[in-house]
């Protein structure tokens, strides 16, 4: 399952991300050329304003609550049936394939004390970023959770 967000969803899009959906945000403006090219892909909106052309296209939709990310993340994964485990296979900024990467190869990009804690590094090879499983995962299982029992 592959989504297409408006701009304003980036927090929701980094959620579907980290629950490893691919998951892209449209830069600028939202035309009928860029919905038309992404017709397999389900697009998530805040506004009503393109429900009569993404039936007429065919293209599966859901408009969610414009402030509210958890909310948002509740809504899409309740509609969609999606799978609520964290998988951390993709990037949080971009959406590419996470790679392992050896904790030796990055010692000088990670703060000291999170590398001695921290396990599971990986690196995004299409925008550079780096992730490891740290202290902040626990937080991450928390809020997910607490997303979740607001539907």
């Amino acid at each position: 399952m592959e989504f297409l967000l408006e701009n304003n969803l980036s927090r929701l899009a980094k959620w579907l991300r980290f629950l490893g959906y691919q998951t892209q945000l449209l830069k600028g403006k939202i035309t009928p050329e860029a919905l038309s090219q992404s017709r397999d892909r389900i697009f998530i909106t805040t506004s009503r304003r393109w429900e009569k052309y993404l039936k007429n296209i065919g293209m599966r939709y859901l408009v969610v609550p414009r402030h509210d990310w958890e909310i948002q993340l509740c809504l899409t994964v309740k509609y969609f049936n999606l799978r609520t485990e964290l998988k951390l296979d993709r990037c949080a900024h971009c959406g590419g394939y996470l790679t392992p990467v050896d904790k030796e190869t990055v010692k000088e990009r990670v703060p000291p004390k999170a590398f001695q804690s921290a396990r599971d590094f990986t690196l995004c090879p299409r925008c550079g970023a780096l992730f490891w499983k740290g202290l902040h995962y626990d937080r991450m299982v928390r809020m997910l959770e607490g997303a979740l029992r607001r539907c």
